[in-house]
Formats: structure tokens, sequence, C-alpha cells
């Protein structure tokens, strides 16, 4: 440990030292009744309030970091989501080009089984990627 570094205490370690120290006023004072008279009165009603104003000024000033992210992470999703489902629009809409435009000559097998067999690729690709997004 460096021994030119500052020593930082925290909120919790803060407290102790002030009970501590409220404590051993009491103590050392012997005058018991004019300290809690001083913890008692009213000025000293207001310094809770002070701070839990404060707390929750901290506390909602603390999350708006953490919303930001959430939100832009949201965000990102949303439009991955847009994405992948304007590519399966595409590909359905060609695919039912394709379709309509095979169906137009039902006398040839090998066309409607090759554009069958194109059309189950192509719904597979689209369930693959259906399946990635959800």
């Amino acid at each position: 440990m460096n021994p030119l570094k500052k020593l930082h205490l925290g909120p919790g370690e803060q407290v102790i030292l002030i009970v501590i120290g409220v404590l051993a006023l009491i103590v050392l004072t012997g005058n018991h009744q004019t300290i809690l008279n001083a913890l008692y009165s009213p000025t000293a009603a207001i310094i809770p309030i002070i701070m839990l104003v404060e707390y929750l000024i901290l506390k909602g000033s603390d999350r708006s970091v953490i919303y930001r992210r959430e939100l832009d992470l949201a965000r990102e999703k949303r439009r991955d989501d847009l994405l992948a489902l304007r590519t399966m629009e595409n590909e359905l809409v060609d695919l039912r080009a394709r379709i309509d435009s095979d169906m137009k000559q039902p006398d040839n097998q090998a066309l409607l089984q090759e554009t069958a067999a194109h059309a189950r690729s192509r719904v597979e690709q689209m369930l693959t990627l259906l399946r990635g997004r959800i």
C-alpha cells in the first residue's frame, strides 16, 4: 500500500466514526442531558430530512446511466428484430412471386418439384432466422 495514497472512507465507515465520536463526547463531558437535548432538538430533525432528500437525488441520478444503457440495448435489439423481419418479408415476397410464376405452367412437373424444394429450403432459412430472434 502506498503511504502517500489518500485514505478514503466509505459512507458506512463515516457513520461508524460519527457514532463513536458522539459516544466519546457523551462519556468525556459527562453532561448527558445537554447532549441528548441537542440530539433531539427541532433543528436536529432537519438533518435526516436533508439526508433523505440528498439520498433520493443521488439514487435518481445514479440510475439514469443504467437506464440509458438499457434503453440503448433495447433499441439495438429492436433494430435487429426489424431488420430480420424485413429480410423475412423480402424472402416471402420473392418466394410468392416465384411460386406464382411457376404455377402458371402446371404441366411442367420438374419445374414444380424444383419450386417446391426451393420453397422448402427458403422456409427453413426463414424459420432459422425467426428462431434466432426469439
